[in-house]
């Protein structure tokens, strides 16, 4: 007696959901701010000076460029 063994697989499609961008830019009297990343997370940047990390709609870190290369979270993230 003879067994076949058959394997079928499905390919299966990964719907892919377009992330919606920031890129904004501005001036006000207290300086030119730039905003750029995705919805989820993005950066300010304040006179090419000062940079805002923002994700999930809160201000997580902040850099200094004049004095610093990497960002100083307020809290674990």
């Amino acid at each position: 007696m003879t067994f076949w063994l058959f394997f079928i697989s499905k390919k299966q499609s990964i719907k892919q959901v377009p992330v919606k961008k920031v890129d904004i830019s501005f001036k006000n009297v207290n300086g030119n701010y730039i905003a750029t990343g995705n919805k989820n997370e993005f950066i300010v940047k304040k006179d090419d000076r000062f940079e805002f990390l923002v994700k999930d709609g809160e201000i997580i870190a902040c850099k200094d460029n004049s004095r610093h290369s990497q960002f100083i979270y307020y809290k674990e993230a």
